[in-house]
């Protein structure tokens, strides 16, 4: 009797990623260091952890400006590493906080995924790990430059088709439950509509346009279009909840309809048809006869408005002239200026402490002559956190990591004394890493790796490799110790006083939203930008109210989208071909 196993789609495909992508890690290391001497072998390290982090955010949007950016950071990073090295403790502790601050408060973002630790831990690599001599610092410099090529090639194959790949996921996803609902509501479901999952899939795309602007107030047409096409599905999901019920036969028939519409949309999102048919008055409505005539007809038109909209707005999105379209601002250079220049708080606070307390810490390990200190400034690093009621926890996980993987490496590297072998144990750490999707388990296999290189070479017994551990242990307390203490004693930010701050920020926003979509005339950029920042916004105070318990954010969030909501409807009378729900300020 033959039995056949069947591997999962889930595990196959990790399996493919992370395979793949432990090919790539050792050939680009092996090539880097190759073209750019053994010394610089770390290097080619350093850009591995940076380009898989650096997909966080979309780069491609403008890559040449991203491009100059990454080289003038990663030279200054090269540069600091040296001087650090090469001067007095004094000028080392200035050199040390100004590159910290400024990379820690340019690489940490209130809406979207960090990027500042890869940065942070590679600077330390380049101090502590592989320092240079003069003669070595222009190849190193020249290494530099080719890691922030890397970079934005690796941003360019993995990631220049992930607009248009998220637009038609979140669309399509969106798209499936307006439909499921009108399938529940034609069988008499009573189930409420999943407007959670809608606002969620809203944010995402909001997210998205967000990430790729090209500077502040420079959004693309196409982007505009995709919210909006967001948008529009939300509230035609709206519309579908406010028919009455028990439905009646026109209502059935307008269900009925506006599902085909859907499909519609559907098959143009996933590229099986090029264009999406009209939609005209076809749409049913009560015969004039009939006593509910008046309200059928409103009715009816309400959701060929919002399907006609919807419908516009998807071919708009996908039309290429509209993704190298950019609206000029007619906003005043200081007023972008102070825009892009607008001091986030939990950033600045977050940036100052961190580099301050690492700083320090650099000097006291530097002035005593600290044997593998690197360790404690690696934990103090990856401890420090914007929100210090986060910190307990991640410390927790640290220090639970370093004992599992500890431990495992006195059993691998006693077995194991030859180098070829403990090589060997290394590499099977860093490729089990891409299996672990939390902390705790990438952190493990990542002690394996760092107790690797401290007994590479020099102990082979379990005592010796023990007392290699039991001294690791010893730094990643002290880090995790003086973690606790400068991220919850020294200028610490709560998520509480984040969330107070956020709100009083998005109740201005909306305001300003109301009085926008009452003007004459709008400027579209402010317009947009406003409503992606308003959505994440949102999405970051939801968030933060979960977790702090703030059963009344949701309410003071859902009154303002009303306000907003009802300056928009305000002007409808004003154009016959408004949409139902916004004022339209794009036609």
């Amino acid at each position: 009797m033959n039995i056949r196993f069947k591997i999962p789609a889930a595990v196959r495909d990790k399996f493919r990623f992370g395979t793949l992508s432990f090919i790539f890690i050792v050939a680009y290391i092996n090539v880097f260091q190759l073209i750019f001497g053994p010394e610089n072998s770390i290097v080619g390290v350093i850009f591995t952890i940076m380009m898989s982090a650096s997909m966080a955010r979309d780069l491609t949007a403008a890559p040449i400006r991203h491009l100059i950016a990454q080289s003038l950071v990663l030279v200054w990073m090269a540069l600091a590493a040296y001087w650090v090295n090469a001067l007095p403790l004094p000028l080392s502790f200035i050199i040390n906080f100004i590159t910290l601050l400024g990379i820690l408060y340019a690489f940490t973002y209130e809406y979207s995924s960090h990027l500042y630790f890869p940065y942070i831990l590679s600077y330390l690599f380049l101090i502590y790990i592989s320092p240079v001599s003069a003669a070595q610092l222009p190849r190193r410099l020249m290494a530099m430059l080719a890691g922030a090529v890397s970079i934005m090639l690796y941003q360019w194959f993995m990631g220049r088709k992930r607009v248009v790949e998220t637009a038609k996921d979140v669309l399509c996803g969106m798209v499936d439950i307006i439909s499921h609902y009108i399938d529940s509501r034609l069988e008499g479901g009573v189930d409420a509509p999943d407007f959670p999952y809608m606002r969620s899939r809203l944010y995402q795309l909001s997210r998205t346009v967000y990430e790729r602007r090209k500077r502040i107030l420079c959004i693309s047409d196409a982007s505009f279009y995709m919210v909006d096409a967001g948008r529009g599905l939300e509230h035609l999901l709206v519309l579908i909840n406010e028919l009455p019920a028990p439905l009646c036969r026109n209502d059935r028939d307008l269900l009925i309809n506006v599902r085909s519409r859907l499909a519609a949309f559907h098959s143009f999102l996933q590229q099986e048809t090029g264009g999406i048919p009209l939609i005209d008055s076809s749409v049913p409505a009560a015969p004039e006869t009939s006593p509910a005539a008046p309200e059928s007809s409103k009715t009816s038109v309400l959701f060929q408005n919002s399907l006609n909209y919807i419908r516009d707005r998807l071919l708009h999105m996908t039309d290429p002239q509209n993704r190298s379209r950019y609206r000029e601002t007619s906003l005043s250079f200081r007023f972008r200026l102070m825009a892009a220049l607008d001091l986030s708080p939990v950033r600045a606070v977050y940036a100052l402490r961190t580099a301050l307390v690492l700083s320090a810490a650099a000097c006291l390990v530097q002035a005593l002559g600290m044997p593998h200190g690197r360790w404690l400034l690696f934990t103090l690093a990856s401890v420090s956190l914007p929100y210090a009621d986060d910190v307990p926890a991640k410390t927790k996980k640290r220090i639970l990591a370093t004992i599992t993987g500890g431990l495992a490496s006195v059993v691998i590297y006693s077995l194991v004394p030859s180098a070829a072998g403990r090589t060997a144990a290394m590499m099977l750490s860093g490729y089990l890493s891409f299996y672990f999707t939390d902390y705790a388990g990438t952190f493990a296999c990542s002690t394996i790796g760092a107790l690797g290189g401290a007994v590479f070479m020099n102990a082979f017994g379990i005592w010796q490799v023990g007392n290699i551990f039991i001294i690791r242990l010893g730094y990643i307390l002290a880090g995790a110790a003086l973690g606790l203490i400068a991220n919850c004693y020294i200028i610490p930010y709560s998520r509480s006083m984040a969330t107070r701050h956020l709100l009083a920020k998005y109740q201005t926003l909306t305001e300003l939203l109301t009085r926008i979509c009452s003007a004459d005339h709008v400027d579209t950029q402010l317009y947009y930008s406003l409503v992606i920042q308003a959505h994440l916004q949102e999405e970051k105070l939801a968030s933060n109210a979960y977790l702090e318990d703030w059963a009344e954010v949701p309410d003071i969030l859902a009154k303002c989208r009303e306000k907003v909501h009802n300056a928009h409807r305000m002007r409808i009378e004003e154009r016959m071909d408004a949409p139902v729900f916004e004022a339209g300020h794009l036609v």
